[in-house]
């Protein structure tokens, strides 16, 4: 159980850089900072690996049912989601409106309900 409180508290602590650079990209305008692209990249892809990574123990355990179960697939889209609509922006022709809008809105959904499935976790 330990494992997974470190990979949980890891995946909290990058919330916020994964947050505030991806604001601090939406406020420049194209081309974006590289540093700070990659930055905000890398740390989403720590973030994702190990929501996947506790994701996966979390479904070991015998029947998540109800709203755990909801919550965790509900996130593990807006994961995917967030994810393929980030890798659309990072390319050169700015993409449609729908896109970011798509990003923004599952970022912070996922930002949401990713900490409310660990808390209803670890509640049951």
């Amino acid at each position: 159980m330990e494992t997974i409180f470190t990979k949980i508290l890891i995946i909290l602590f990058s919330l916020p850089f994964i947050l505030i650079s991806g604001i601090f990209l939406r406020k420049k305008s194209r081309p974006y900072n590289k540093i700070l692209f990659t930055f905000h990249k890398i740390v989403a892809v720590v973030y994702i690996i190990f929501t996947i990574l506790v994701i996966r123990s979390f479904s070991r355990d015998p029947g998540p049912e109800g709203i755990f179960a909801f919550l965790l697939v509900f996130t593990a889209a807006l994961i995917l989601f967030s994810f393929i609509t980030g890798a659309l922006q990072s390319f050169e022709k700015p993409p449609p409106s729908v896109v970011s809008v798509t990003h923004k809105v599952s970022s912070y959904l996922m930002f949401i309900c990713l900490p409310l499935t660990f808390i209803i976790y670890y509640n049951l």
